[in-house]
């Protein structure tokens, strides 16, 4: 059969394409890869990132090692991911402070340009910060509501200034119309305490360690800060089926890598990712922490940055908040 010019100008792309493709999905790693965390051994970040990396590994061909560079709220190992080479051998998984919320809270006090120095990879998860009350704090919305506007200046805590605890709640200060007064808590264990002890009434907190005592009735969970509930407290609403889609927070992690990373290499390890956190077990531990799976593509994850970034320098200012 004879092929025209023609018709081979038109194959040329698809081919190409088809080659392109092909690199993508076959680029392995020739060394050890690297998967940085901002925290230390043993909590929910350091535990995910581990689960990452054992599927990575099984899926590359290549050890998947975990490094924890715990400070700086995180910064210091994205610092490390940003200076590392462009190759696909190093990553961080990153909350959403040191990429979304320090750039408009600490402005040129950063070791890295947060909208230029990585490759986003993947959007992993989405997890809500939870209102938290006493358990003599009205738990229906619009009695809590009510209690709230009788009390404008009660204290919230968080477990600090600058965290997603700490803006939702002056998010939620703000959408009701009062002057909640912030208290620092050093952890949410801490805060907790205080809460069950009667020292403070209202805190806002991750949901993962409010779990336990919601469930055995020694808090009241009011509400929580995704767009959807949460599997893990189904029985606790959203702030947006309240009436407060403004107020959606979400507690996300993502893994970046250094910028300039060649889009054969930025396509697998987003494939590999997206299949890590979608088996049973990874939905199923992520789900017992109240998280939900993301996933998506590279340019999702890149898209869902930006707009974090654009919202939270928005209200920061907004908000008067700032960190010493």
């Amino acid at each position: 059969m004879r092929i025209t010019r023609r018709a081979m100008a038109g194959l040329l792309p698809a081919v190409a394409m088809a080659g392109q493709a092909g690199a993508q999905a076959n680029w392995q790693p020739g060394r050890p890869l690297r998967l940085l965390v901002g925290f230390p051994p043993g909590g929910a970040a350091d535990l995910l990132a581990r689960k990452l990396a054992d599927s990575l590994t099984q899926a590359l061909g290549q050890p998947v090692v975990v490094e924890n560079r715990p400070g700086a709220g995180a910064q210091l190992a994205l610092d490390a991911a940003a200076k590392a080479q462009p190759d696909g051998l190093t990553m961080s998984l990153s909350p959403m402070g040191p990429l979304a919320v320090n750039p408009a809270l600490t402005p040129g006090r950063l070791p890295y340009n947060a909208a230029e120095d990585f490759t986003p990879l993947i959007h992993v998860w989405d997890q809500p910060n939870v209102i938290v009350g006493g358990m003599d704090v009205p738990q229906a919305w619009p009695a809590f509501v009510e209690w709230l506007k009788r009390r404008p200046e009660e204290p919230y805590a968080s477990v600090g200034p600058g965290s997603s605890n700490h803006l939702t709640g002056a998010l939620l200060s703000r959408a009701l119309g009062l002057n909640l007064q912030h208290i620092t808590y050093r952890g949410s264990a801490a805060a907790l305490t205080a809460i069950m002890g009667g020292e403070i009434k209202l805190f806002v907190d991750n949901v993962t360690t409010t779990i336990p005592l919601a469930r055995e009735g020694r808090v009241r969970a009011i509400a929580v800060t995704t767009a959807q509930r949460s599997a893990a407290l189904p029985e606790v609403p959203t702030l947006a089926e309240l009436g407060l889609p403004e107020l959606t927070v979400s507690s996300w992690q993502v893994v970046v890598g250094p910028k300039g990373m060649p889009p054969a290499v930025v396509a697998r390890l987003n494939a590999e990712l997206n299949r890590a956190i979608r088996t049973p077990d990874a939905v199923a531990w992520m789900r017992s922490l109240g998280a939900e799976p993301a996933g998506g593509t590279a340019e999702q994850a890149a898209t869902m940055l930006r707009t974090e970034r654009e919202r939270w320098a928005r209200l920061i200012p907004s908000m008067g908040i700032t960190v010493d």
